[in-house]
């Protein structure tokens, strides 16, 4: 059945807003277009239909638009979107509504939707994933706003998503208000510790076991065969193989410093505002900023570690318990971000958009999906059977690869602090008592008793 779109306004011509654009013409939805740039604007004509209509302004965008208008930004996050919006507000109407198609900071987006809804006019935070190739061909799509709004704009977005084995679009509402870009900051955040705990394997296979780039890349391109498979482990095996034009491994010739775009450093600070753990997230996002302090690390240095007594299999399990623990941390923090503010979010809906499109998407998404579909509501992650007999297969080679790694010598905070977070969850009894004794010996803060309510304070022995 052919459906038929209505036209939509589209803000912002630069790498992901062409080929999301490119996307929606594919699938027949009419164009009202308006870039800035020039440059940018020139090179999105030469590949948009000749249909596609061109606007001068905001004013003359909204013009083309028959209400209720629907206007897609994908502008650069921040000022730039307050500065969109400002100009588009006196030319929309009630019923219309704008799609913050960005990387925004949820509180941006709770914010812009509370200032539209005075004038009736809905904003849908919609969190992209899947890069300049998912927005060409099909990217996961996570949007937070009004059920009216989405219920209009939902037919479009899902034409254009990515879809799962099973057929289903990669494509949902998640909840109201923010939720949309939170999940999509909680996805960036995941997407930090993955990838880092896959630059701790890099490393030891690298260095540790001395394995050339090629077998490495065989390693990750047989890991990806099994139920620890994913698109980041995917395209490990082709990042570590590509050769330079003189026949070296690229790699080598790579500066050691990665930088960021701020959605680790959002959820990490979200994690702290909510009082959650989630420190395979704050770890990867540390170990950037390490990794920033390059001159400082030159000149610290010492040498490199040498070889580690670990085995490839061992590395897999690591990987994979380290993934779902850093999902599971992830999930959590959604919970936590959705009990405050009561979108409404099924964690299970969230697994499910991540399946196809995402840099995320894994076989691990359909387990977790289900593995949250059984579980009783209020029930934690980590109670689920399905995933404990997963952790109970894969944590010993955790355990054992951490313990040889920083035996000798080498950092793996990612690796390190997932399996730490696991082991403090899974304890009855964690040493917070000796924490409230210290804070109340010094400070009087008082300390809780198990055998009697209220606050207590003590005099504790001086030595």
């Amino acid at each position: 059945m052919t459906t038929t779109h209505s036209p939509l306004g589209i803000i912002g011509l630069g790498t992901m807003g062409r080929n999301l654009a490119l996307n929606l013409a594919d699938h027949g939805v009419p164009l009202v277009a308006w870039e800035r740039d020039g440059t940018l604007a020139a090179r999105a004509r030469d590949k948009l239909p000749a249909a596609t209509a061109w606007a001068k302004e905001a004013a003359d965008l909204a013009a083309r638009l028959a209400a209720p208008r629907t206007v897609l930004l994908m502008v650069t996050a921040g000022a730039a979107v307050d500065a969109v919006i400002e100009a588009l507000r006196p030319h929309l109407a009630a019923g219309d509504t704008i799609i913050d198609g960005g990387n925004t900071e949820a509180a941006d987006t709770a914010r812009r939707q509370a200032d539209l809804a005075a004038k009736g006019i809905h904003l849908i935070g919609l969190g992209v994933s899947g890069g300049e190739e998912g927005a060409r061909r099909g990217p996961a799509l996570m949007a937070g706003g009004a059920a009216e709004a989405w219920d209009r704009v939902a037919p479009t977005l899902r034409a254009i998503a990515a879809r799962a084995a099973d057929g289903a679009p990669c494509c949902d509402r998640l909840g109201g208000g923010a939720a949309g870009h939170f999940v999509k900051t909680v996805h960036n955040g995941i997407e930090y510790a993955v990838m880092q705990s896959l630059a701790e394997t890099y490393d030891l296979m690298r260095h540790g076991l001395g394995m050339d780039v090629d077998a490495i890349g065989a390693t990750y391109t047989a890991w990806n065969r099994g139920p620890g498979g994913g698109y980041l482990v995917e395209i490990a095996a082709d990042v570590v193989r590509t050769r330079d034009g003189d026949g070296e491994p690229l790699l080598d010739k790579v500066v050691d410093r990665a930088a960021q775009k701020g959605t680790g450093r959002w959820a990490s600070l979200a994690a702290l505002d909510l009082g959650i753990a989630a420190p395979s997230i704050a770890e990867a996002v540390f170990a950037r900023a390490v990794s920033a302090a390059r001159d400082d690390r030159l000149a610290l240095a010492t040498g490199t570690p040498g070889p580690v007594n670990v085995s490839v299999a061992d590395l897999e399990a690591s990987m994979r318990s380290a993934t779902m623990l850093a999902f599971l941390q992830g999930f959590a923090l959604i919970a936590a971000a959705d009990a405050r503010d009561g979108w409404s979010v099924d964690p299970v809906a969230v697994a499910r958009v991540w399946r196809a499109g995402c840099i995320l998407r894994a076989p691990l998404l359909d387990r977790l999906a289900d593995a949250f579909g059984a579980l009783e509501d209020g029930a934690h992650p980590l109670s689920a059977p399905s995933l404990r007999s997963e952790l109970a297969e894969t944590l010993p080679g955790l355990r054992r690869v951490a313990a040889a790694a920083i035996g000798a010598g080498y950092a793996v905070p990612a690796l390190t602090s997932a399996l730490s977070w696991h082991d403090g969850m899974v304890r009855a009894r964690v040493p917070a008592d000796f924490l409230q004794g210290l804070r109340d010996r010094f400070g009087a803060h008082t300390f809780e008793r198990i055998d009697m309510p209220g606050s207590h304070h003590a005099h504790w022995t001086e030595a």
